[in-house]
C-alpha cells in the first residue's frame, strides 16, 4: 500500500522553525509600535498604568518584562546594576532567541503533527501568548496579570503574538521545502 505521508524529520522541522522564529521576532517587533498606538486609541490607558512593567514598549522600552528580568538577574547573582543600554541590548538577545526556540519547537511539532500549523500559523500565535505573557510572566511576578494590565496592552501584546504565528508559519514553510 502507498503511503503518501512523509517520513517526520524533527531536525529539519526545528531548523526551519527557528530560522522562522527569528525573522516572525522580528515582524512581531515591527508590529507593536503600530499595534499599540491603534488599541490605546481604542482604550487609552492612563499615565500610571503606562508606567506599568510590559504597558508601553514606545515610551517605557527598558521597562518590558525581558529587561526587568535581566536587571532583576544582574541585581541578583553579580551584585550589579544594568545601564539601560545594555537593558535594551539584553532585551533583544532573550526576544531572538525566544523566538527561535519557540519556531524550533513548532517546526519539530509540525513535522508530527502538520495540524498545528492550521490557519496559517495564527491559532499557534495566540497559543505563545497564552503560555507566555498571559500564564509564565505574570507568574515569575515580572509583569501582571492580562486582567490586570490596561486592555490596549493586552489587545498589542496579543495581536503581536497572532503576528508572529504568522509570520512563522510564512517563513517555516518554504524554508522546510527548501530543506527537502
Amino acid at each position: 500500500m502507498f503511503n503518501s505521508k512523509p517520513k517526520p524529520e524533527p531536525l529539519k522541522g526545528a531548523l526551519a522553525g527557528a530560522v522562522a522564529g527569528l525573522a516572525a521576532a522580528y515582524l512581531k517587533a515591527l508590529a507593536e509600535p503600530p499595534l499599540q498606538k491603534l488599541t490605546e486609541g481604542v482604550w487609552p490607558p492612563t499615565a500610571e498604568q503606562k508606567k506599568l512593567v510590559g504597558a508601553d514598549p514606545i515610551g517605557h522600552q527598558d521597562n518590558m518584562p525581558p529587561a526587568v528580568m535581566l536587571e532583576a538577574a544582574a541585581e541578583e547573582l553579580a551584585d550589579t546594576e544594568l545601564s539601560k543600554k545594555q537593558k535594551l541590548a539584553y532585551q533583544q538577545v532573550v526576544h531572538y532567541t525566544l523566538g527561535a526556540v519557540l519556531g524550533a519547537v513548532y517546526g519539530a511539532l509540525a513535522e508530527y503533527q502538520p495540524k498545528v500549523t492550521g490557519g496559517l500559523g495564527v491559532p499557534a500565535g495566540a497559543v505563545m501568548y497564552l503560555c507566555t505573557h498571559a500564564t509564565a510572566v505574570p507568574a515569575t511576578g515580572f509583569q501582571r496579570w492580562p486582567w490586570q494590565l490596561p486592555p490596549a496592552a493586552v489587545a498589542w501584546e496579543s495581536g503581536s503574538h497572532l503576528v508572529f504565528g504568522a509570520g512563522l508559519e510564512l517563513v517555516r514553510r518554504p524554508l522546510r521545502k527548501l530543506l527537502g
